[in-house]
């Protein structure tokens, strides 16, 4: 059996669009870059010291940073998982919204891989459902080549140091299996999570651009699941991430 189970015409229009929910939404100018951050420390983190005003109308909570001139908006708030990410993606898409990360933490898979560090991912395996209803079957996708230039670009003026490689997605956060995650590993693959494939074949599907940048907090690399054991680790370099990216769409003007 194929999936999806009916077969998809991906020149089709759909009956419910973005365009049509937000068509009496009162919305201010849109950002050029929206980052999706996850974890409500780092959300915390933005609004504050950026200056972030809500905007009404989308899943969870959403901010553009005055700090940025109104360049950078966040989203956090929306729970987990690629189905709402799609969501967002579109919604923002039709906004106005250009560029899209997602900055957030992952299962390392790979023994060298310590809490804390942070990996670019410039692709995805699709394992989980999502992105099949945007892109014909493929076993995996990738990350705008230039939005994650920028994102380098980024963390390396703010002295920060990152990995590049595939991440894995899935939908299934306990069916992350030994056997998989050994599968994994051989090939290169550097983490796992739950939204970056949706993220990226949504974006190409509205053609906008879309990376990730991942912080490792728990690891599955040894056959048993090893929480962090400083898991603020993790916050803070998102933290510095954030702000170093941020930094670079202000000065840039995007």
């Amino acid at each position: 059996m194929s999936y999806p189970n009916y077969p998809i015409d991906f020149d089709a229009s759909p009956i419910l669009t973005a365009a049509l929910r937000l068509q009496n939404q009162k919305l201010p100018s849109a950002p050029t870059w929206l980052i999706f951050c996850p974890q409500a420390s780092l959300l915390k983190h933005a609004v504050k010291r950026w200056r972030g005003k809500p905007v009404a109308g989308f899943f969870g909570e959403t901010y553009l940073l005055a700090k940025s001139k109104n360049r950078v908006a966040v989203a956090g708030k929306f729970g987990v998982g690629a189905p709402v990410v799609a969501v967002l993606v579109e919604e923002f898409a039709v906004w106005g919204a250009a560029n899209f990360v997602l900055l957030g933490v992952a299962g390392g898979l790979q023994p060298t891989l310590q809490t804390g560090d942070l990996v670019l991912a410039d692709t995805a395996v699709r394992d989980e459902g999502t992105s099949h209803h945007y892109l014909p079957p493929a076993k995996t996708v990738a990350a705008s080549t230039k939005l994650s230039a920028k994102l380098e670009t980024a963390v390396h003026t703010a002295e920060l140091s990152c990995h590049t490689g595939t991440t894995w997605t899935t939908d299934a956060l306990y069916r992350e299996t030994a056997v998989a995650v050994q599968h994994y590993q051989k090939i290169g693959v550097q983490t796992v999570e739950m939204e970056a494939a949706a993220l990226f074949a949504v974006a190409q599907h509205c053609q906008v651009e879309a990376s990730a940048l991942l912080a490792v907090s728990d690891s599955l690399a040894h056959g048993v699941w090893q929480p962090a054991k400083e898991p603020h680790v993790a916050t803070i370099q998102l933290i510095r991430a954030f702000d170093a990216i941020v930094q670079t769409a202000t000065e840039a003007g995007e």
